[in-house]
């Protein structure tokens, strides 16, 4: 009988095995296709085997080489410092003096407890130069601590798309558990790129910091630097495609190396041709390989994809008229354009048009944001721009709706106004409180005396 059972459990095991084997399958055929649809890039020929360029208008990948592989971004990470400074900062103009050492090593600008600069000269060491100890300074700045900073960086760049991006300081020196993938660091860069202060202080060639002492301003020794990036300002040259070629180009305006003993020499790049700017991304390379690689990503960029503008923030400008207004009207525009990036030969159908949708409060400023512009393509709606004054607007009335002191004046009015309607609500219940009270005493007291009534005639009988 033994026997038979276990016959019959082995016949029965039998397809379920098989429906297990045929699952499993499934799962690493339907992966597998996941996997490839993900990596729909162009495959590009580098001489490492990190790299990717991504059009700076759309983030579209136009191609690359495992591009979302684990690498060490060096000092990489200082252009994600950088643009969480900026973006924390009201006044970059503001002075920090150096209450402590920083007490980092590697490349630095040799910062000393007493000296003072300020904001924007700190990011344009920690830029220019790869200043580990200006990273420092900056962190702790933002946020208070280098722990917190690193927080943040992690925070914000998982905000931009960067998922697979861990940081554990500011500057990128070697630590296991500060990566990114050649993807995620070019997108970062991306957002880094479009703040204005960071465009210019990544394109600057070479910076100095004269000796000086003044109450906001104290420089113990001058300081010159020239940018680590050789696309900017080497006179040397390098052999590309077959050719002995210069390794400046010119088309390039950014954004920033990288490189320790154990990642080797990383590159951010940025250039800009017929009116397309594309970033290119390179990691774990050597010597001037690294710019060879990043040119090859930025050419291939250029020479492959076109871009189309289907709005220009510059052309597209309107005004709107509002009553009862000092100015009579106010002008507004698209805070950036829309570009698409199509490949070389290939033509994509479309019906483009646009809706405005405008809402504001009075007053307006220059920069604020007054509606949106949605673009369709078709029916279907494929981007959203927030529209923003180039102009003022105040009411006529502005003395008594944008007066600080009118301000105040209606509020306390305000809080006079509500203080009065709570003393009535107050008055109001309490009086019928006192009335339902005195109504239950005058009940409680005519039953006592009921009470006492029927007590006096039980003892009389």
């Amino acid at each position: 009988t033994n026997t038979c059972n276990d016959t019959l459990s082995l016949h029965d095991a039998l397809p379920i095995s098989f429906l297990l084997v045929c699952l499993i399958t499934a799962i690493m055929v339907i992966n597998s296709s996941i996997t490839a649809f993900a990596e729909t890039y162009d495959n590009v020929d580098l001489i490492s085997n990190y790299g990717v360029v991504i059009d700076y208008e759309t983030g579209q990948v136009l191609g690359g080489k495992n591009i979302d592989s684990k690498v060490y971004p060096a000092s990489t990470t200082k252009i994600w410092t950088a643009y969480l400074t900026v973006k924390n900062t009201k006044n970059l103009d503001e002075p920090i003096e150096i209450t402590e050492p920083p007490g980092v090593d590697g490349s630095c600008m040799y910062l000393e407890v007493g000296e003072i600069f300020t904001v924007r000269e700190l990011l344009q060491g920690l830029l220019i130069h790869s200043s580990n100890d200006a990273a420092v300074v900056l962190a702790k700045y933002v946020s208070g601590s280098v722990e917190e900073f690193a927080n943040l960086m992690n925070e914000e760049a998982k905000k931009a798309g960067a998922l697979n991006t861990h940081f554990n300081n500011p500057h990128g020196l070697p630590d296991e558990n500060h990566y990114t993938t050649p993807y995620d660091m070019a997108m970062l860069a991306r957002k880094a790129m479009s703040e204005k202060t960071i465009r210019e202080i990544v394109n600057t060639k070479s910076i100095s910091f004269k000796e000086k002492n003044t109450p906001n301003s104290k420089v113990h020794f001058s300081r010159y630097f020239t940018n680590t990036n050789l696309f900017l300002t080497s006179n040397d040259n390098m052999n590309y495609k077959g050719q002995s070629v210069p390794i400046k180009y010119d088309i390039v305006d950014g954004i920033k190396t990288g490189y320790t003993d154990d990642v080797g020499r990383c590159l951010l790049s940025s250039a800009v041709k017929n009116d397309m700017r594309v970033i290119a991304a390179v990691f774990k390379s050597n010597g001037t390989n690294v710019y060879v690689d990043s040119r090859t990503l930025l050419d291939y960029g250029f020479e492959n994809y076109t871009s189309k503008t289907i709005i220009n923030k510059e052309d597209y400008t309107k005004t709107k008229r509002v009553l009862l207004t000092k100015e009579k009207e106010f002008i507004y525009k698209p805070k950036s354009s829309y570009k698409l990036v199509m490949k070389n030969g290939e033509s994509t159908e479309s019906d483009y048009s646009y809706k405005e949708k405008l809402d504001y409060d009075l007053p307006i400023y220059e920069g604020d944001k007054v509606g949106t512009l949605e673009i369709y393509n078709g029916k279907k709606l494929e981007k959203t721009i927030d529209l923003v004054s180039t102009s003022e607007l105040h009411s006529t009335f502005a003395f008594f709706t944008e007066s600080n002191f009118f301000n105040v004046l209606f509020k306390i009015i305000l809080f006079l106004i509500l203080a009065f309607l709570l003393f009535i609500v107050y008055i109001v219940v309490r009086k019928k409180y006192k009335r339902k009270m005195k109504k239950i005493s005058q009940k409680n007291k005519k039953k006592n005396t009921q009470a006492r009534k029927k007590t006096t005639q039980r003892k009389k009988r």
